[in-house]
């Protein structure tokens, strides 16, 4: 599970990159870019066995493969076994998660395993709420998903602590600009969301 930040400046921060199904592809990468003009050292760690990266027209092999190992529970475990090990060279340790990743973010976040995290699209979220996170996180959604009630599941995070959430009129997979559901106007508006909650200095 190789992995190294982008620069290696001796900031006080990392902030990990929890990719989707495909693995470490150009839209994390290009999120890892967007991160370096930020105060902090960026880990973009694959959690696919031996590091695969699939492309988009395999989402159905990507799916299968990711179900079948990992896993969203298996790479939440791994998350958070991931970030611990940063511990002892930063002061906080941050992620952010897309998709499967978002739901595996979520999962590490309940394990005390990170000081901050913010989870994009994370749509199986709905399938771990008994979760508390143990540091504020931002859970970003797209308006329609069509395997669930993005309002049924807002409501029921409502109140959480800690838990704050943010749903936009687009479809999963909005701020990746290789999806064919990118929408620039709403990516930004969530991006400057996501650092601004993490508090992420210049």
């Amino acid at each position: 599970m190789a992995s190294h930040p982008l620069d290696g400046n001796g900031h006080d921060t990392a902030v990990v990159v929890a990719h989707e199904i495909y693995g470490v592809n150009e839209h994390i990468n290009g999120v890892a870019e967007m991160l370096s003009p930020y105060r902090c050292d960026v880990f973009t760690p694959s959690f696919l066995p031996s590091g695969v990266v699939y492309a988009r027209e395999d989402e159905p092999r990507a799916y299968r493969e990711f179900t079948r190992t990992p896993g969203v529970a298996g790479m939440g475990n791994a998350l958070a076994q991931y970030t611990d090990g940063l511990r002892e060279r930063y002061r906080r340790v941050l992620c952010i998660g897309f998709s499967v990743g978002a739901t595996s973010t979520w999962l590490a976040s309940g394990t005390g395993a990170v000081d901050g995290a913010v989870c994009f699209y994370g749509s199986r979220i709905r399938d771990h709420l008994d979760i508390q996170p143990a540091a504020p996180c931002l859970v970003i959604f797209a308006e329609q998903e069509p395997s669930f009630s993005v309002s049924a599941v807002t409501e029921r995070l409502a109140g959480r602590k800690g838990v704050v959430t943010e749903v936009h009129p687009c479809r999963h997979g909005f701020c990746d600009p290789g999806s064919p559901h990118y929408c620039a106007r709403h990516s930004r508006k969530a991006w400057t969301s996501a650092t601004r909650f993490l508090g992420l200095p210049r």
